[in-house]
């Protein structure tokens, strides 16, 4: 197996899908190769940011910018095709 195999079944496991080779031997491969333990060290580095980046959400300053564009931005005119239909979905008044 070449380590490019090793990799995305460690990135699997890290991200809790089946890895589809047993832990056993992708700890063998970790513990031997100095380049996947690098690279499994790096991935987990990065899945802790973006974990802790997503539980805190985001900012005041991002969210306010989003909905000050948002607001800024002229009404689409679209129509849903329902307007002037009754409750049961036919004309008003007929």
């Amino acid at each position: 197996m070449r380590c490019a195999q090793f990799r995305t079944a460690l990135s699997a496991r890290l991200d809790g899908e089946p890895s589809g080779l047993p832990d056993t031997r992708l700890d063998k491969h970790v513990a031997r190769c100095t380049g996947c333990r690098e690279w499994l060290a790096r991935a987990e580095r990065l899945s802790g940011q973006v974990r802790a980046a997503a539980a805190d959400g985001p900012s005041a300053e991002w969210s306010a910018r989003l909905l000050t564009g948002l607001s800024a931005q002229p009404s689409t005119g679209l129509s849903t095709g329902l307007e002037g239909r009754g409750p049961e979905g036919g004309q008003e008044g007929g």
